[in-house]
């Protein structure tokens, strides 16, 4: 913590010392911080909801599940240990934010904030595995997701209706929570997890195996750090269609691909939250006071917000990577189909940044030219959600290195940050338009002409490659 929150001061004398933003800084830093808990904990309810979140693996589950002993007292060791990962995991997010929620932090705000964030995360595991005894969490990963794509879009649509206006968002300056509260919260988080130990010995077979199959499944994916793998398995069913379609306009094969892009884009219930998810971070981070003033801040929100709508793009890329028969369906080349795969993912980045470099640019009197930075940057982030999601495999063959995560193949990080270089490479100029007051036509120009010459270079790398390996 000591150390944690020398380096946050040292952040904070930077914003102070910085110069004036580019944008207009309508929203507190209070708002959010607050914004980013309530994200934070979205994101672990949803992970709970999809891991059980109390559940056996295989192997256990076929040990000690057929014998005559009382499931509670076997399942309370795995409930123990799921609340002490998310204390762990909370008291991680929180503090950070403790730290800049204050304008001068005390060491009874930060001990109150890390409690209230302790209390926090024990409710949402207590509440997730009360429900599941119950079997009532169906709706709780949705309610979750619904709860974080408000969290971040309504600070950014109340700061950018604050800019065009010429005011600022007022919220009332947050204090020290008092004792009573803390003890509350604390009271009520025992109490949901006594209830939920209590109904353990309810869980039935099928959703302990259940569960403990994603859990087995998402966790060999994040010792080997196959990013791809752990997306598969905390993702959620997508959407069943309501009627068919017949795509009468598809009458190529580049189109046939095409279509089938977006109609699993469309139909995945993830995909949109997360493209307005990423619109919206850039301009939350530009309208922070404090974190507007730092172009590297701004520069990371970007990279941040583009990048997930880049994951959230790639999605058919990454199903047709894991399964390539589907693409030899096609009546194309290898090349083709990669040409024809970037297609809903620059229509996606074109929206997205295009979106994003408008509303940051509201109140600066150069909208426009904003705008067309986004646009001129979206090349870039397409080939970057198609090189992330057709990156190799990790080469188990080859020499392997002995880390605390076990051993793994060597080279494994140049692997997993395809794509991130691409996507970071080609907003360079867009950090030198942070950095020297704002866009000009001259480093718009200079953006275009370098993510295009970046998006070509990768659409032919990939061609190649799959060509070889077909």
């Amino acid at each position: 913590m000591a150390v944690a929150g020398g380096s946050l001061a040292s952040l904070r004398e930077r914003i102070a010392l910085a110069d004036a933003p580019v944008t207009g800084t309508t929203l507190p830093a209070s708002l959010t911080s607050a914004a980013l808990a309530l994200l934070a904990l979205a994101g672990v309810v949803v992970v709970l909801a999809r891991l059980g979140p109390v559940s056996a693996t295989p192997a256990a589950a076929a040990w000690w599940l057929p014998l005559p002993a009382d499931r509670r007292g076997l399942l309370r060791g795995e409930l123990v240990r799921l609340t002490a990962a998310g204390v762990t995991v909370a008291v991680l997010l929180a503090l950070p934010l403790v730290f800049g929620a204050a304008a001068a932090p005390t060491a009874a705000s930060v001990l109150g904030g890390l409690g209230s964030a302790v209390a926090l995360a024990v409710v949402a595991v207590g509440g997730t595995a009360l429900l599941q005894t119950r079997r009532r969490g169906r709706g709780v990963a949705g309610l979750a997701g619904t709860v974080a794509g408000a969290a971040a879009v309504v600070p950014a649509v109340a700061g950018t209706l604050a800019a065009a206006g010429g005011t600022s968002v007022g919220v009332p300056a947050a204090g020290t929570l008092p004792g009573w509260v803390l003890a509350v919260a604390a009271v009520a988080a025992g109490a949901l997890l006594v209830q939920a130990d209590r109904g353990l010995g309810r869980l039935d077979a099928a959703r302990l195996l259940a569960g403990g199959a994603t859990a087995r499944y998402a966790g060999g994916s994040l010792l080997s750090m196959d990013t791809r793998q752990l997306g598969r398995a905390l993702a959620g069913r997508d959407r069943p269609p309501r009627r068919s379609r017949r795509f009468r306009r598809v009458r190529r094969p580049w189109q046939a691909v095409v279509a089938t892009d977006l109609a699993v884009l469309a139909r995945g219930r993830w995909q949109l939250g997360q493209l307005a998810v990423a619109a919206a971070v850039p301009v939350v981070v530009a309208r922070t006071e404090g974190l507007g003033a730092l172009p590297p801040a701004v520069w990371a929100g970007c990279l941040l917000g583009w990048g997930l709508a880049a994951t959230a793009a790639g999605r058919a890329a990454r199903e047709a990577h894991g399964a390539p028969e589907l693409d030899r369906l096609f009546a194309l080349s290898a090349a083709a189909v990669v040409r024809s795969r970037g297609v809903v993912p620059l229509g996606v980045a074109v929206l997205v940044c295009t979106l994003s470099g408008l509303l940051v640019g509201v109140g600066t009197g150069a909208a426009g030219t904003w705008a067309l930075l986004g646009l001129a940057a979206a090349p870039a982030w397409a080939a970057a959600s198609l090189r992330g999601a057709l990156r190799p495999d990790p080469d188990w063959s080859g020499p392997v290195v002995s880390t605390p995560m076990g051993v793994l193949p060597a080279g494994v990080g140049a692997t997993l940050v395809q794509g991130v270089d691409v996507g970071v490479a080609g907003s360079l100029p867009l950090l030198a338009a942070l950095v020297t007051g704002g866009p000009t036509p001259l480093l718009v120009a200079v953006q275009a002409a370098w993510a295009l010459l970046l998006a070509t270079a990768v659409l032919v790398q990939l061609g190649r490659r799959r060509s070889q390996e077909s």
